[in-house]
């Protein structure tokens, strides 16, 4: 049986009514089914047209003529999809609580029985959810600490009576009701434990009002609003994100204690915030694990903070869950939990994945949009889905296509050339000659059994050019994948070449890597601040050879450099480094696994303070997290036992300052035609030279739009055909924009993001636009921008205005008041109620 919705309005539902559970049953008794989990957004096309051996996968792109329909959250299509047993006596009985929302469903239903065959329903049912008053309070996807925001709330009355409804909000404690004269007189904050306001509904129609808050605390902070009559009432409470002023900038300082050799050890970890940062934004945390992979394994769907929209980046969704996948099975630790999580972002991964397949088998960044594929991408993609083809359905032919694409890229002297856009600048080279992309480009040959003896001459080619030309290499990079891909075709010349990789690396204290040489008179603080990417790549392949030469004592000191440089969620700064260096650790995690784990951990903090943390092998693979005291800047751990952990102390704050050392320009500027309810920004922005490169590699922009702003959907198609950007996404419910750009260079590109006023917010804070090289953390930049000051005369609306905002010519607050060049800044405070209006389409 299933129920489908039919027309459904801009009133969410409440959560968790769309969970269920399996029920087992006797023989003839009467059984339920339901869904398990929240529904999944229906796409209509899961892979381009023409993909897959599937009927509907050759079904062409669907065309949409009809008029285009906008609502104010997801529509969950479906509520409840479900199959039972009516038993011995042919009849069951279903209840379920419905959605708590003003619609309409459709049901149909079928049966299916040994004797009569296939049933159907003669004709759908229709099931009207009603409800004769309610309200609604429709809250901005976020607000900063300080800002003055209205809070609208509509009051619907759909009796036959006009009604005189009293909305009263309560007072959380976490945020202030404003008052006009305490910001035109600087008066303190009055006490009030809740505000009312009165309200006249007409019979069969809808009235607003809305009440002009302070949040003060960050976070997520509770605001209940009840509206009462006569004859009904209705209460309802959502919660508004707060958050502080400034950019999110995230640290992690992580140590692996090995307590095998010895019984007990001591550390310091310091924990390093400036002090310049945004008062009270500090979130300070303490993790251990007993697994090198424990960090990674409950973030599957988080492993970096950077956005992933491109056809690399969306490697993300598919081969760490392989990875993770493979060392729990390895390990003989796998659950069923696990598996099935990691199943679904496999299968998405995959299916995502095909949308950026060309027509002759090869991948590339943006799909079709590029004007070939790459080489790079394409070898990513081919070794990824055969190792993803042990746990779902992967087409051989998409494989063996893209196999079969890069032998015939092959350059006649055995090298693999970038034929498409280079994306990673240090994977194609300079001095190296392009080997580190024929040395990448050979481990999806190399890494799949079956290619090996199909492309016998295609691998020996590539790997005689990497020999030829390895004498003299300087460029570490490329030594550490060429020293790999010979140890993987078992060549002779692996051993002097694996010898010279060790003489060029950095040890210091217990741990040793291998990075890329920073000029000395290069002042860039962030080459010190934040891990580079390619330095985790180039340690993280000199560990797999370390693995298969099996010096795997040899090989702690690397893994704990690489423990140092992960994020909180377990993986690194970008994709490539996160893909590779997470592999890396699970092959030597396999080899250290211990069943023998039994450690206590005390933690030690300014003030006096203690937490204790135990490890054993019943939890060894469990994060178990405590929160610090913001004020907290040096970690003692003291831990006993045997066995191994990792403990890492991760830190957020806000910044609200420009960014220092950019090597980006960047200037975002206002046009003169914004206003109050529309915002044109400018971002112009082009790349800093370096003595590395006069370019960098793919660079993402991310443009925050001011509090009570979304963006102007409508225009970002023109965004997306504007000079070298190649995709544009929205992220946090429309108040950000994020732009991909091939490469920036010295030139500065010039893109214009366009947004409406959507909420009544006054104060509003100055908001970031940042962009980064995504490939390198040490390129970026960071500036500010702000809309002219509203103050909350310009936001109020009727009894909230009082006489301190009548026009008053010349006094700055007032509604009269004009700027210096004489133009008049009165603001009409009027409401737009927009009452929905459900229309029922049936099919016939």
């Amino acid at each position: 049986m299933k129920v489908r919705e039919l027309v459904d309005n801009w009133i969410a539902g409440r959560p968790g009514y769309l969970e269920g559970r399996v029920r087992g049953s006797g023989h003839g008794e009467s059984t339920l089914r339901p869904d398990i989990g929240p529904p999944v957004t229906h796409r209509l096309v899961t892979r381009p047209p023409l993909a897959g051996p599937y009927a509907f996968s050759r079904i062409p792109t669907p065309v949409w003529n009809r008029p285009r329909v906008f609502l104010m959250h997801d529509i969950s299509n479906t509520w409840l999809f479900t199959n039972f047993s009516s038993g011995l006596k042919g009849e069951t009985v279903l209840r379920k609580s419905v959605p708590d929302s003003i619609t309409s469903w459709v049901i149909t239903a079928f049966s299916v029985d040994s004797t009569y065959g296939l049933g159907l329903i003669e004709a759908p049912r229709k099931l009207k959810v009603f409800k004769p008053f309610f309200i609604s309070v429709d809250l901005p996807y976020s607000v900063m600490r300080g800002e003055i925001v209205a809070i609208p709330i509509v009051v619907f009355n759909y009796m036959d009576r006009d009604i005189t409804a009293d909305v009263t909000v309560e007072h959380s404690g976490q945020f202030e009701f404003a008052e006009v004269s305490n910001e035109v007189h600087d008066n303190g904050p009055k006490l009030e434990l809740y505000r009312t306001k009165r309200v006249d509904v007409k019979a069969n129609s809808g009235a607003g009002v809305s009440f002009m808050v302070i949040p003060r605390e960050l976070g997520y902070i509770p605001l209940k609003a009840t509206a009462t009559s006569k004859i009904a009432g209705d209460s309802v409470e959502h919660k508004l994100l707060v958050k502080a002023e400034g950019e999110t900038q995230y640290r992690n300082r992580a140590v692996f204690l090995d307590l095998r050799t010895v019984s007990s050890l001591t550390t310091n970890i310091t924990v390093d915030i400036p002090k310049n940062i945004v008062p009270g934004s500090e979130h300070i945390e303490i993790s251990a694990v007993g697994d090198i992979l424990g960090p990674s394994i409950p973030n599957l769907e988080s492993l970096i903070k950077l956005p992933f929209g491109c056809g690399e980046q969306n490697m993300l969704n598919l081969v760490p869950n392989i990875v993770i996948l493979n060392y729990l099975k390895n390990t003989n630790q796998l659950t069923q939990a696990i598996q099935g999580k990691a199943m679904r972002y496999l299968e998405v991964g995959y299916q995502q994945e095909l949308t950026y397949r060309h027509k002759d088998g090869s991948f590339s960044a943006f799909g079709e949009s590029d004007e070939s594929g790459s080489t790079w991408l394409t070898a990513f993609v081919a070794k990824s889905f055969k190792q993803a083809s042990e746990y779902i359905t992967v087409e051989d032919r998409i494989i063996n296509e893209a196999l079969l694409w890069l032998s015939e890229v092959q350059a006649s002297n055995g090298s693999f050339p970038e034929v498409g856009r280079v994306s990673h600048k240090d994977m194609q080279g300079g001095a190296s000659k392009g080997l580190a992309l024929t040395a990448y480009t050979l481990t999806a040959f190399l890494e799949n059994p079956e290619a090996q003896s199909k492309y016998r001459n295609t691998i020996n080619k590539g790997v005689d050019y990497i020999v030829r030309n390895m004498e003299g290499l300087d460029d570490l990079y490329a030594l550490s994948i060429c020293v790999y891909v010979l140890n993987l075709a078992k060549h002779p010349y692996e051993d002097a070449a694996f010898g010279r990789l060790e003489f060029k690396a950095t040890t210091r204290e217990d741990m040793k890597w291998w990075n890329k040489t920073v000029d000395k008179d290069d002042k860039n603080p962030w080459f010190n601040a934040l891990p580079r990417s390619v330095d985790v790549e180039m340690t993280s392949y000199t560990l797999m050879t370390y693995l298969r030469r099996n010096l795997v004592s040899d090989a702690i000191p690397v893994m704990k450099w690489l423990v140092k440089q992960r994020n909180p969620e377990g993986g690194f700064s970008s994709t490539q480094d996160t893909v590779v260096g997470i592999y890396a650790l699970s092959k030597l995690a396999e080899r250290l696994l211990t069943k023998e784990n039994n450690i206590a951990i005390t933690i030690n903090y300014e003030g006096g303070g203690r937490s204790t943390m135990n490890i054993n092998g019943a939890n060894a693979m469990i994060l178990q997290k405590h929160l610090l005291p913001r004020k907290t800047r040096v970690v003692n751990i003291t831990a006993s036992g045997t066995g191994f952990a990792v403990i890492q102390v991760s830190t957020q704050f806000n910044l609200n300052v420009t960014g220092a050392w950019p090597l980006f320009t960047l200037d975002p500027q206002v046009d003169k035609n914004s206003n109050e309810n529309h915002l044109q920004l400018s971002i112009c922005s082009g790349f800093v030279p370096t003595k590395e490169s006069n370019e960098s590699n793919m660079a993402v922009m991310e443009v925050s739009l001011p509090s009570g702003f979304t963006v102007d959907r409508d225009s970002l198609p023109s965004l997306e055909v504007s000079q070298n950007v190649k995709r544009v996404e929205t992220r946090n419910g429309d108040t950000m924009v994020v732009l991909y750009f091939d490469k920036m260079v010295r030139k500065e590109y010039c893109p214009t993001v366009s947004a409406f006023r959507t909420h009544k917010v006054a104060k509003q804070k100055p908001v970031p636009v940042s962009i980064y090289d995504y490939y390198d953390s040490s390129r970026r930049a960071r500036v500010f921008y702000e809309l002219r000051e509203l103050n909350l005369c310009d936001v109020c609306e009727d009894e909230d205005c009082g006489d301190l905002c009548t026009t008053k010519p010349g006094v700055p607050g007032t509604r009269g008041s004009r700027d210096p060049n004489g133009a008049s800044l009165v603001h009409i405070c009027t409401y737009l109620l927009i009452i929905p209006v459900y229309i029922i389409l049936t099919r016939t």
